[in-house]
């Protein structure tokens, strides 16, 4: 009986022995009085964007290209001169000269492209105003006129003043002597010098001239023009 009894716990024990449950782990000690630990994000790091530098436009530098002249330059340029201020006794005419090949720049366009250009003059009062102009044009002898570099086709003539007369706002100017001419450009250069001067006074229209008693459009012919 007390064998029995033996075998019985020895054998409780074996089963117990084999079938004993793992011991449990302890779970972490919590203490309610400290706060659980949050990590704390991570903070951005900003990198300031640097302000955009206003760099300021280069200013456009303006090329001024020159216009360039137009080819073909007058031969003669008349040179600007101050007018002659008439006194107590006298009076202001208007000559004619030429300007080689100003092409009507600086006056009425005649043949060759020439201009006729007015130059005042003062002379002695007179009632005959025409007559008096005819005469001093006729006097002149030099090429040039004075500075102004305008050109006197009549320079190497000889031609003298016969007569004027005003008929009919037509004006008939009688002329005498040698013609002379330094070639076929200076016909129509004389016949304007001699014109211009006539149509100058408002009483004047028409303008007939006779060198030795020939008018001077054949007078001219006649010199090989």
């Amino acid at each position: 009986m007390m064998k029995r009894s033996i075998l019985i716990l020895s054998l409780g024990i074996l089963i117990a022995g084999c079938s004993t449950a793992p011991i449990p782990t302890a779970a972490p000690t919590v203490n309610p009085n400290v706060a659980p630990t949050q990590a704390r994000p991570a903070t951005p790091t900003f990198t300031p964007t640097p302000a955009p530098t206003d760099t300021p436009a280069a200013t456009p530098t303006r090329t001024t290209t020159p216009t360039p002249r137009p080819t073909g330059s007058p031969t003669t340029r008349p040179t600007l001169t101050r007018a002659p201020i008439p006194t107590a006794g006298t009076m202001t005419i208007k000559l004619f000269f030429v300007a080689i090949g100003d092409n009507g720049r600086s006056g009425k366009k005649i043949g060759c492209e020439d201009s006729i250009v007015a130059v005042n003059r003062v002379i002695p009062q007179t009632s005959a105003p025409l007559t008096a102009a005819l005469k001093e044009l006729l006097s002149l002898r030099e090429r040039n006129y004075g500075q102004s570099g305008l050109y006197n086709a009549l320079y190497q003539s000889t031609l003298k003043l016969d007569g004027v007369s005003i008929v009919n706002a037509r004006a008939i100017i009688n002329l005498s002597g040698g013609l002379m001419l330094g070639g076929v450009c200076d016909n129509p250069r004389v016949k304007a010098q001699l014109e211009e001067i006539a149509l100058q006074f408002p009483t004047v229209r028409e303008v007939a001239i006779f060198i030795n008693n020939v008018p001077i459009e054949k007078a001219l012919s006649e010199k090989g023009g």
